[in-house]
C-alpha cells in the first residue's frame, strides 16, 4: 500500500521516538522531556494540517469516516478500504453534525 506524501515522514518520526523511548527505557536514561514533547508537538500540527476530506467523486452520495485515521470519503457505496491509509473499518459519517459522539458509555 502506497502511503500519502508525508506519511513516510511521520511514520518514521513515530518509529524512531518510540526506538529512543524504548533505549531509554533499557539505559534507564537518555531522554530529554522537553525535546520529546516538542518533537511531538511538531508530529501533532503535521496531522493537523493534512487534509482529511478526500474529493467527492461524480455521483457520490455517502459520506464514510475511517476509524483508524479520520478520512471521511465520499462514496456511492462504502468503501472496502480507506483510500487514505487502507484501514477496513468505515463508518457513515453525518457532515451536519459539527460533533463526533463517542459510542462508548
Amino acid at each position: 500500500m502506497n502511503e500519502p506524501a508525508g506519511q513516510n515522514e511521520l511514520n518514521k518520526r513515530i518509529d524512531d521516538m518510540i526506538q529512543r523511548l524504548i533505549e531509554a527505557d533499557q539505559r534507564g536514561s537518555g531522554i530529554e522531556p522537553m525535546a520529546l514533547a516538542h518533537e511531538l508537538g511538531e508530529i501533532k500540527l503535521m496531522l493537523a494540517r493534512r487534509r482529511t476530506i478526500r474529493p467527492r467523486p461524480e455521483g457520490g452520495e455517502g459520506h464514510w469516516r475511517c476509524e483508524a485515521c479520520g478520512t471521511i470519503t465520499h462514496a456511492s457505496a462504502k468503501p472496502e478500504r480507506c483510500p487514505e491509509c487502507g484501514a477496513t473499518q468505515l463508518w457513515p459519517a453525518d457532515l451536519a453534525q459539527p460533533n463526533v459522539e463517542s459510542g462508548a458509555g
